[in-house]
């Protein structure tokens, strides 16, 4: 069974960032697959950079659309950025080592419960404002922080 798939409860309402999520989501699948099946130190450090890679490239994307739309919290969702990256490099570093537990099942099943409740509840909270933006350019809601 998958550690975890694509549904509609993780669409922030823009195409290209849902795209990006669903990236990925294959990515941590190909890690916990890699980790589980026992695939080479090579194999398993490949998706591990892959995965550190592709979401330094989304979240750079993901903070100019939340900057282009005008969201109001957009420096406290780029510092849950910052947050992760510093962790998911971390782990490299600690995987490249060869510590030992440096990418275990623990592990896998922390990034997964950060990047589902990340999308589900950070990223979801930007919503309203990239659907707007998407829906026809119309302004942004406002709203009290």
């Amino acid at each position: 069974m998958a550690l975890i798939a694509w549904s509609e409860a993780f669409s922030v309402g823009n195409p290209l960032l849902d795209s990006d999520h669903r990236i990925l989501i294959d990515l941590l699948v190909q890690l916990h697959d890699a980790v589980d099946t026992g695939q080479s130190r090579d194999v398993v450090g490949s998706v591990l950079s892959a995965l550190s890679e592709y979401a330094e490239h989304h979240f750079r994307r993901e903070e100019g659309m939340m900057a282009a739309c005008g969201y109001p919290d957009l420096e406290a969702h780029k510092a849950e950025h910052r947050q992760l990256e510093a962790h998911v490099r971390d782990i490299c570093g600690r995987y490249r080592a060869a510590e030992r537990g440096a990418l275990d099942e623990q592990v896998v099943e922390l990034l997964k419960k950060w990047l589902t409740q990340h999308i589900q509840v950070t990223d979801n909270s930007y919503k309203p404002w990239v659907e707007r933006v998407v829906d026809g350019g119309a302004r942004p809601p406002s709203v009290t922080v």
